[in-house]
């Protein structure tokens, strides 16, 4: 992160794939062993990581609080069900949830929480791969992915001054949940996000970026970092029309570098050469359908773009069973006998 050279490039992903964990593990990964196989395959093949999760049974569950109802398969989770079907109703739903976000008090609870959930999971995988502190949102992905893309363009539209509010309510409560936890005792390093575009462009207008979003998160890095912490900073898609805009808001690296979107590691350097990169290996297409060489040669000429320094390989968003196993360990091996 800081650009000094490394003994070897170093890698960073989050682990979904089941034919990976097991070659790491030795055994096929079952709902009894999935903690001990998910820190095992990290353990031995990554530098750094976030989000540790494991396999979970397939559910359904609401939440009475908020009034949502979700489904658990394997590896992900989805809405099912919103409390509400039209603007009218997403309108007054948000007015209740700016109340529940401004009335939350419960930073040293969650503190205590979060420190043991950390360390259990630091425990489980060891001390040599970093695990990010968390994953720390300025609120735009909580609210369209709350209301569906569809109904808070609507919302947007219609009450422009209610969705500022309730961005400011949603930001304001993970401010004081980051201040609450921010030790770089813990992890040297952070994941702020926003999912803010898709291929070829941002998913919402710059002007609006820089109106909303960009704000929000130059305050949010600035927490962290007076904590001691560094940023990488997520978001899906293609960035260069905001790429100025997320290294002044005080980004410290860049993830994933999604090639297929239209990125290009080699022009993130050139154009933000204080950015750390991690990814640019793409997991849409060359690590589910190509072959163990074309990985390889990636991974050198991706390297080779970064400058040598200052880049952790990696997938461009997560290793998920998509990806075929033998890709992966291409992939990493690669990365790990580059010179």
């Amino acid at each position: 992160m800081d650009f000094r050279e490394t003994d070897q490039i170093p890698v960073y992903d989050l682990v979904r794939n089941d034919g990976m964990i097991e070659h790491f593990y030795g055994s096929p990964i079952t709902m009894e062993n999935k903690e001990e196989a998910v820190y095992a395959a990290i353990r031995e093949s990554m530098d750094m990581t976030r989000s540790i999760g494991f396999p979970a049974e397939p559910r359904s569950y609401a939440d009475e609080e908020t009034g949502f109802r979700y489904r658990v398969e394997r590896w992900t989770s989805w809405i099912v069900e919103r409390p509400f079907r039209d603007v009218d109703g997403l309108r007054e739903w948000v007015k209740g949830d700016i109340l529940r976000k401004t009335a939350w008090s419960d930073e040293n609870a969650f503190a205590e929480e979060s420190r043991a959930r950390f360390m259990d999971k630091q425990a489980g995988i060891g001390d040599d791969t970093v695990i990010l502190l968390t994953e720390s949102g300025v609120g735009i992905d909580y609210a369209f992915h709350c209301a569906g893309l569809e109904l808070f363009t609507y919302l947007l539209a219609d009450h422009p001054d209610l969705v500022s509010e309730w961005l400011e309510a949603v930001f304001r409560h993970e401010v004081k949940r980051v201040k609450a936890i921010a030790d770089a005792g813990l992890s040297p390093v952070a994941l702020t996000f926003g999912d803010i575009a898709f291929k070829g462009s941002t998913l919402f207008s710059p002007d609006f970026l820089r109106r909303e979003f960009f704000p929000r998160l130059k305050q949010l890095n600035a927490v962290f970092h007076n904590a001691g912490i560094k940023c990488l900073f997520h978001s899906d898609g293609y960035l260069m029309d905001v790429l100025e805009d997320i290294v002044a808001a005080g980004c410290d690296g860049l993830n994933p570098i999604e090639t297929t979107a239209g990125m290009s590691v080699k022009e993130v350097r050139e154009k933000a050469p204080t950015l750390f990169i991690a990814g640019g290996i793409d997991v849409s297409q060359l690590l589910p359908f190509g072959t163990v060489d074309e990985v390889r040669e990636t991974v050198r000429r991706t390297i080779e773009d970064a400058g040598g320094v200052g880049i952790f390989v990696g997938s461009t968003t997560e290793l998920d069973n998509g990806s075929n196993p033998a890709n992966i360990l291409a992939m990493i091996d690669a990365a790990r006998g580059y010179r």
